[in-house]
């Protein structure tokens, strides 16, 4: 009698193996439970580098055994700790145990990498675009040029970022971006909009109206699609927006939906950027 061949591991217990692993050490669930922001801290102990913008991986055990998912680091490499910010997908295969997690949960995590930050985009000026958690890698940048102008260094960057969200309560990080961009001496300016602007939902006219694809053509000077109503949050000027834009010395980073992404490729063209750099860390 011959033993049964023994059955091949999973693909995924293969990789949880080769997995650091970190434990949550805070948690916040907000917009109706829909959205979160997660932080962990390596077990390891050690300071662990990466360039901000860059994504990672992270995994639990599920009820459909070991899931991993790539996810952009929201937190700042000059933190200790690892920020995400995440959204909740009803039946999803992971996000659902992780919205489950507390403080003490032990995650799962891969060495970061990617090449979605401000040395591969190599220009002055940077349009940062996103939807919904793809603000993540945006945060992580701005914070970290914010803690360097509070320690004395300051940033030869000017920053446009545009972040769009179905709802008011779905524009995460937004107080403290605010924060930032009302700070002298700090060239950030922020643009919020809501693409289903009700003000049963909490929107007032401080934030813009709009899919944040076409508020970004507005602004760069791109036609609208007809019948679409875009609104500039109160205050904030397109032309004026514009009139900081040197196409030469200006890069568009996109981050979120791959309809957004798509959407403003042939504008950003048109205006003579050349440099466009999208995170589609989905397809890693």
């Amino acid at each position: 009698m011959t033993d049964a061949p023994k059955p091949k591991p999973h693909p995924n217990d293969l990789l949880k193996q080769k997995m650091a692993t970190a434990t949550l050490v805070r948690k916040e669930i907000f917009a109706g439970g829909r959205l979160g922001t997660f932080v962990i801290r390596p077990d390891s102990g050690a300071r662990w580098w990466y360039q901000a913008g860059q994504y990672t991986t992270l995994g639990l055990d599920t009820p459909y055994g070991f899931v991993p998912r790539a996810y952009s680091i929201a937190g700042s490499p000059l933190d200790g700790d690892l920020e995400f910010y995440i959204a909740l997908v009803e039946g999803g295969q992971l996000t659902p145990t992780i919205f489950a997690q507390e403080p003490g949960a032990q995650f799962r995590m891969l060495t970061a990498k990617g090449k979605f930050t401000f040395a591969h985009a190599a220009k002055r000026t940077i349009l940062m675009v996103c939807t919904g958690t793809g603000l993540a890698p945006f945060v992580a940048q701005i914070r970290t040029l914010w803690k360097l102008h509070q320690a004395g260094i300051p940033s030869t960057y000017r920053l446009v970022l545009f972040h769009g969200a179905a709802h008011v309560d779905e524009l995460g990080y937004r107080s403290e971006l605010e924060g930032y961009a009302k700070t002298p001496g700090f060239d950030l300016t922020y643009i919020t909009t809501s693409s289903r602007p009700d003000p049963a939902r909490g929107w007032t006219d401080a934030t813009g109206a709009g899919r944040v694809n076409e508020l970004f053509r507005h602004v760069i000077g791109a036609p609208v699609p007809h019948g679409r109503r875009v609104a500039m949050p109160a205050g904030l000027d397109a032309e004026a927006v514009r009139a900081l834009i040197d196409p030469a010395q200006t890069a568009v980073m996109a981050c979120g939906n791959p309809g957004m992404i798509e959407d403003i490729k042939e504008p950003i063209a048109h205006a003579g950027i050349t440099t466009y750099l999208v995170e589609e860390f989905w397809k890693a």
